[in-house]
């Protein structure tokens, strides 16, 4: 029947019509997903063979109150490095702390002594007041993370000493925080943590603060712990995370997350969620983002892989460890910056290879850590 042909006709055209239109869309342009990616400009800025620093780890950041960014790094290469990568020897090889103040994308590097006498930011009053009987060899500060009040830098630090000959015999003795005025960076005291307010835990690897509570966080036995005081004096009484309470005793204190993190980690809050970021399992090559409707009881439950490190040299010696994250430096496509370290068990690979040691650099969408 005519009535048979005519329904067919408009199904036909219909399906034609369709056809067309799925060729038309697939023919337009389309906005590629967001990707965990290097940043290179960040990766750039860090490759120096001069002129300051030319090798670090730590990484941490802090937003300035005039706008600047302070790197705070521990082990610190200050020497020249060759056009084939090789590095100078300096005495010393290294020195353990430094500052890098970034001012848009210059950096200066901050140091103790002249350029013929390389001497860390930041030392112990016992290596200061020796006379020389010994020096930062024997004890030094590692840096931790670091918050300013008002125009006042507080950094907190880890004193560890050497304790036997071979590279890794060393051993954590305390902690303390080292103070500076801002904008001149002049190192004002050191107030020494009590030892009864740490009971063995790295306090001061990572810092948050909200309006109340300035929250600080350390590794025991691979687990994160939490502390906090009111207001921003760490000379103020603590209190210590256990089992989702706040109490006055440290004995008491029980992790913040139910898995084994990196020594050093970032706590940080976006869009009113907040974000432990850590290398999962210490030393692994997986960095993880574990989130929260507090600074504080995250589960493994809630946690994200967000990318696995991919080391760029055929080196069993290498490894990879403290991811950080840089709120301050989220882009315009909403990707915040995230650094890790890489070193390697074998010293003398940092002389061969000077593109080993220095912090590295990876964009991860916002979106992507929960």
């Amino acid at each position: 029947m005519i009535e048979g042909k005519k329904s067919l006709f408009p199904a036909v055209c219909m399906a034609i019509l369709l056809s067309s239109l799925v060729l038309l869309s697939s023919c337009q342009p389309k906005e590629e997903a967001q990707k965990v990616h290097a940043d290179e400009s960040y990766n750039t800025l860090f490759t120096r063979s001069g002129d300051g620093l030319t090798g670090a780890d730590g990484t941490y950041s802090v937003l300035l109150p005039d706008g600047r960014t302070l790197w705070i790094f521990g082990d610190t290469f200050l020497g020249t490095v060759n056009p084939d990568s090789t590095r100078k020897r300096t005495d010393p090889m290294y020195i353990r702390n430094a500052f890098v103040v970034q001012d848009g994308m210059e950096l200066t590097t901050l140091y103790n002594g002249d350029p013929a006498e390389f001497n860390s930011i930041m030392i112990p009053p016992e290596v200061v007041n020796s006379g020389g009987a010994f020096g930062e060899d024997s004890l030094w500060y590692w840096p931790g993370d670091a918050f300013v009040d008002d125009q006042t830098l507080n950094v907190f630090v880890s004193k560890f000493s050497q304790d036997g000959d071979g590279m890794w015999d060393f051993g954590w003795k305390g902690a303390a925080v080292v103070r500076f005025s801002l904008p001149d960076f002049k190192q004002t005291e050191i107030i020494e943590i009590p030892a009864e307010k740490l009971d063995g835990i790295h306090f001061g690897h990572a810092v948050f603060e909200d309006s109340l509570h300035t929250y600080i966080y350390g590794l025991r036995d691979g687990k994160p712990y939490a502390a906090r005081f009111t207001g921003r004096e760490a000379e103020a009484e603590w209190e210590y995370f256990s089992d989702g309470q706040w109490v006055p005793d440290v004995t008491l204190a029980t992790p913040v997350l139910d898995t084994d993190g990196s020594e050093q980690f970032s706590v940080i809050e976006l869009e009113g969620v907040y974000y432990l970021i850590t290398q999962r399992g210490g030393f692994s090559n997986e960095v993880w983002a574990y989130h929260a409707s507090q600074p504080y009881g995250w589960s493994s439950n809630d946690g994200k892989r967000l990318f696995t490190i991919e080391i760029p040299f055929d080196n069993t010696n290498l490894f990879t460890y403290n991811a950080l994250a840089h709120p301050q430096f989220i882009n315009d496509r909403g990707e915040i910056l995230i650094s890790y370290n890489m070193n390697s068990h074998r010293l003398q690979d940092h002389f061969e290879n000077a593109h080993i040691y220095k912090p590295r650099f990876m964009r991860v969408p916002t979106h992507q850590l929960k």
